[in-house]
């Protein structure tokens, strides 16, 4: 199974900040939407390949969780 969304990196602040959507046009249009845009990096696309909800959830929540961004 496969997971594809786009974001943008907040490049300011903590990372917990980035802008996180289904689709391009929506992250550019909610990074227009921020306050100070040029503290966001251009869109990028992230794939991340899991076997089941489970496994999602591990490579969330385990260790090194959620560097696929990187």
């Amino acid at each position: 199974m496969r997971l594809t969304y786009w974001v943008a990196e907040c490049l300011d602040d903590s990372s917990a900040y980035n802008v996180r959507e289904k689709t391009r046009k929506a992250c550019a249009a909610r990074v227009a939407e921020q306050h100070d845009q040029g503290s966001y990096g251009a869109p990028k696309k992230v794939t991340v390949e899991y076997d089941n909800a489970f496994d999602l959830m591990d490579q969330c929540l385990g260790e090194g969780h959620g560097y696929w961004e990187a």
